[in-house]
């Protein structure tokens, strides 16, 4: 007789502890939106997070009181439109009527008890895969909320949030309409009426309306709804319904605010949210706002600089500042700060613009001393018919001065004129404001070669470099003649390179490459070793090399035609760029 043993399976005798680890390894996957900015609207913690616990719990019965027993599995609460019911409840199916919607909050509510007192990371999706761009203009305020139907949900799931406030770690709330956004502001902008209660805990805060073309208008949309003067997150400061005193009651470990499209009253956002910091000395300062991002704000609703300034005086332990077609408004007779924001330990700055004398001017207003990554990019709307000369900008960028702008517009000057300018200036006490740049991104930066030069010949030490559609900067890598000196004599641009990384879609870039390549390392410097140009190729072309260049698969173009040859045009009445019915509804004028 043949008795068959059955052996456990090896990862069931490992012990509990190392099991579970096992367990919260494989749910909790995090997604990093900063290397891809294609990403920028990804979820902060990916599907599995949710959905992961539950599949580990209906393995076996070992697998299920493993699960159960870790709370941090189920830390991650989700709600999204997939949680939505549509159910017919009358007899006619061509009656509206007869249908009824409501919120299934099963999973919340599982998720909530199974996690216990472990802090929470909450998400709440809104936004419609099937969204046609419209918004319902003409809507009274009473009526606001039902304006967009998923709107009147968000009550229901605060509703079940609130008392766990206490412990939220992050929030994050994205819509492609403003509607849910506007319900959920006023919601958790109300003061608390027991004093002591509020989100001590929380971490992270991002608000996005996920439509970047409103970002490029002048005036706000919905016109009815853009009004919010509310005390911003009154209800997650703790702050009692009595008392809105300043600086009395912050979010002590909020460390990272987001708002991409939605707007606040910025003045209470500066004295009350974050006004903890304000006015103190940077050595009193233990905790207040590392990482902020403004994004995607029309120009009605963006804050004066007045504004603006109160915001990051709040943040002096920035260290990460993100602003995207956003930031103060530059009204005519706006000076440069005699006096910018001190802000000694910012590390990072991303910079996208639509106004170059803006940006420029936006930056004169911070005083960042020990800045090592900068990244800026040309943040115009795709049809837009101009290109922008950031010419200014890399100049203030290169000087620190916002009167040299004509000297990008003379691109018929000698190359090495960019340093023989500030070395023959007898007053001269040009400077560039970021010293100790280590890494630059230029996206969309259009400028003649000469204020490229006078950037690059005052980095020195640059190690990495990243271009994308910016023609121009890789000659400003070249060897200068130095001024008055000896005619072997040639001062090398950021020496300590080490790495560069091109966004491009022609071939001829490797060779231009090569070319500043030989010329630098004939002068002294050392070679550039880790090179990486991503060119946009077609299927077809994707794995081979381009004589010792390897082709990095970025966006695949299925041999897509030229211009010109497109079997519509895209510029005429009713192509991408040129449609009315899309125009009007955003009063975009091109």
């Amino acid at each position: 007789m043949n008795y068959q043993i059955h052996r456990p399976c090896h990862i069931n005798v490992l012990p509990v502890e190392i099991l579970s680890y096992i367990f919260t390894l494989a749910t909790h996957h995090t997604i990093s939106a900063d290397i891809d900015p294609k990403r920028r609207y990804e979820v902060p913690f990916s599907s599995e997070s949710v959905t992961m616990p539950t599949v580990l719990a209906s393995v076996h019965r070992h697998w299920r009181h493993i699960a159960l027993s870790t709370s941090t599995l189920w830390s991650s609460l989700s709600m999204s439109l997939e949680q939505v019911v549509r159910c017919k409840v009358g007899s006619d199916a061509d009656d509206e009527r007869a249908y009824t919607t409501f919120l299934d909050v099963q999973r919340l509510a599982a998720h909530i008890a199974r996690s216990r007192n472990s802090p929470v990371d909450i998400l709440i999706d809104t936004r419609d895969p099937e969204w046609d761009f419209e918004e319902e203009e003409e809507c009274s305020p009473h009526n606001a909320a039902t304006s967009f139907q998923y709107a009147t949900f968000i009550p229901q799931i605060l509703d079940l949030l609130f008392p766990q406030m206490y412990r939220w770690r992050s929030l994050t709330i994205l819509s492609d309409t403003w509607a849910p956004l506007r319900v959920a502001l006023e919601r958790l902008s109300v003061p608390s009426l027991i004093k002591g209660s509020g989100a001590p805990c929380l971490e992270t805060l991002i608000l996005m309306r996920c439509n970047e073309f409103l970002g490029h208008l002048d005036v706000f949309s919905p016109r009815t709804q853009h009004m919010f003067d509310g005390i911003p997150f009154a209800a997650l400061t703790g702050a009692p319904h009595h008392d809105l005193s300043a600086q009395s009651h912050p979010l002590p470990k909020l460390r990272n605010l987001t708002l991409v499209g939605v707007h606040l009253n910025w003045t209470h956002l500066s004295r009350y949210t974050l006004g903890v910091a304000l006015n103190k000395p940077l050595s009193h300062v233990s905790s207040c706002i590392q990482s902020l991002e403004l994004s995607q704000h029309c120009r009605e609703v963006r804050p004066t600089v007045d504004e603006f300034t109160g915001i990051i005086k709040a943040c002096p332990l920035l260290r990460k500042l993100v602003i995207r077609v956003s930031g103060p408004k530059f009204d005519a007779g706006v000076q440069c700060s005699d006096r910018p924001v001190s802000l000694p330990l910012l590390e990072e700055i991303h910079l996208g613009y639509t106004n170059v004398e803006d940006a420029a001017m936006l930056l004169s207003h911070i005083h960042a001393p020990n800045l090592s990554s900068l990244s800026i990019e040309d943040a115009n709307h795709i049809a837009s018919p101009d290109i922008e000369d950031s010419g200014p900008l890399l100049t203030y960028l290169a000087t620190g001065f916002l009167d040299l702008c004509d000297i990008s517009t003379e691109a018929g000057l000698n190359h090495g004129l960019c340093t023989s300018y500030l070395a023959t200036s007898k007053d001269s006490v040009a400077k560039t404001p970021f010293p100790h740049l280590e890494r630059l991104s230029l996206n969309g930066v259009a400028a003649c070669l000469i204020p490229f030069s006078l950037l690059m010949a005052v980095i020195p030490k640059l190690r990495h470099l990243s271009l994308s559609r910016t023609p121009n900067a890789l000659l400003a890598l070249l060897p200068i003649q130095t001024p008055f000196a000896d005619a072997c004599t040639r001062t090398i641009p950021c020496r300590a390179l080490e790495s560069i990384e091109i966004f491009c879609i022609e071939e001829q870039t490797k060779n231009l490459l090569e070319f500043v390549q030989r010329e630098r390392e004939q002068s002294g410097a050392p070679r550039v070793c880790n090179i990486d140009i991503h060119l946009e190729v077609s299927s077809a072309d994707t794995g081979e090399e381009i004589e010792g260049y390897q082709i990095i698969e970025d966006d695949m173009v299925e041999n897509q035609p030229a211009y010109g040859e497109w079997e519509h045009d895209p510029f005429a009445p009713g192509g991408v760029f040129n449609d009315p019915d899309f125009d009007e509804a955003y009063h975009y004028l091109s």
